[in-house]
């Protein structure tokens, strides 16, 4: 961890399938879900950046061209090369539960290459602290094809550090902190009325 914190990374460049339209731009009490990450990110992160394939989304946050790969991996990358050096603390726009005091908990620990929660066998790299040798480790597997994140979990020698337990169920429910909103139906379930 540099002085200065992780620089945040919205992660909203996907395609957007099954939900029909960009999930960015939809709204959800009473902002985007791209300025809501962005929004929590700014509370504890010194920079964010938007990995939105270019798309330019918030005007005053620098948008991030994908780098290699696709998907996820690709916006991590993207910002990785954008923020060389830095550790990211990463968010996808479609998980608006996280709370801010879970990112200041993932922003504030340095002791290791990969944090994130876990909740029974389940990981979340879409809400995760990367350094500088896990996203190494991330280019070096998409280079090879491998574009899952969850599997730098069997990166030799990277130093993973979880945050799970009682530890993660101070912040809430996790099945509701990290409710993805892929579909129409994830939308309704998050919407009042």
């Amino acid at each position: 961890m540099t002085a200065a914190g992780p620089a945040g990374v919205v992660l909203a460049g996907g395609r957007s399938r099954r939900m029909g339209r960009d999930k960015a731009r939809i709204r959800l009490g009473g902002e985007t879900l791209v300025e809501g990450a962005v929004r929590r990110l700014a509370a504890v992160c010194p920079q964010v950046v938007i990995a939105d394939g270019g798309r330019g989304l918030l005007a005053a946050y620098a948008s991030v061209d994908d780098g290699p790969g696709r998907g996820p991996a690709a916006g991590i990358l993207g910002a990785a090369r954008r923020c060389p050096g830095r550790d990211l603390l990463v968010l996808a726009c479609d998980l608006p539960a996280v709370p801010v005091a879970l990112l200041r908990r993932l922003a504030g620990q340095a002791d290791g290459d990969l944090l994130l929660p876990r909740h029974g066998a389940v990981v979340e790299p879409l809400c995760a602290r990367y350094g500088p040798a896990a996203l190494a480790a991330l280019a070096a597997r998409v280079d090879r094809g491998d574009l899952a994140l969850h599997r730098l979990l069997d990166e030799p020698g990277l130093r993973i550090r979880f945050v799970e337990g009682p530890e993660l169920a101070a912040f809430g429910d996790p099945e509701r902190l990290f409710h993805n909103l892929n579909a129409p139906a994830d939308l309704r379930a998050v919407r009042p009325g």
